[in-house]
């Protein structure tokens, strides 16, 4: 074989050699999941962006998909306070806080929707107006799912960011 055959057959390697790794690359970029958005917390000093407890598509809102619960601390004077990227306010949304009495063990949930595009910043009270303490809040973006059983529609989040609240002393 002449020097000028493996120079022909070593270049034609290392072209598609190149090609293949350009391809591959190329179809990891395209099948790389899309970053989950965040809500912005801020309390009493600390600032946090928090990752979805649960991120599913909507087509599939029921996904095993499990985050963590963001905690942030609260007190007298300093709320909560959550900004929403357009990911999510700009879709409808619905928001729950949960306030307690730590005596009693009572709980309250109150739940709020937002048509898109309506608001994307929240301030929560640490202590509501009956005097309860704020235990946690929750952002949800809802996806309707039909029951094939009963054919009963039915509102689930199919994503959740939740955020548990501390008393800071």
């Amino acid at each position: 074989m002449t020097t000028r055959k493996m120079l022909y057959g070593l270049s034609a390697l290392v072209a598609v050699v190149g090609v293949a790794f350009v391809l591959v690359v190329g179809k990891a970029i395209l099948d790389a999941p899309e970053e989950s958005p965040r809500v912005s917390a801020y309390a009493d000093g600390r600032y946090e962006e928090v990752e979805p407890f649960r991120y599913c598509p909507v087509q599939e809102p029921l996904c095993d998909y499990e985050g963590t619960t963001a905690t942030m601390p609260v007190r007298e004077g300093h709320p909560l306070q959550l900004s929403l990227p357009g990911a999510i306010s700009e879709n409808p949304w619905g928001f729950a806080s949960v306030y307690g009495d730590p005596d009693s063990g009572d709980v309250v949930e109150s739940d709020e929707y937002f048509a898109p595009g309506t608001r994307n910043t929240l301030t929560v009270p640490p202590v509501n107006e009956d005097g309860l303490v704020l235990i946690g809040v929750e952002v949800r973006l809802p996806s309707g799912v039909i029951d094939v059983d009963t054919d009963q529609e039915e509102i689930v989040s199919h994503a959740i960011w939740s955020i548990a609240t501390t008393t800071a002393l």
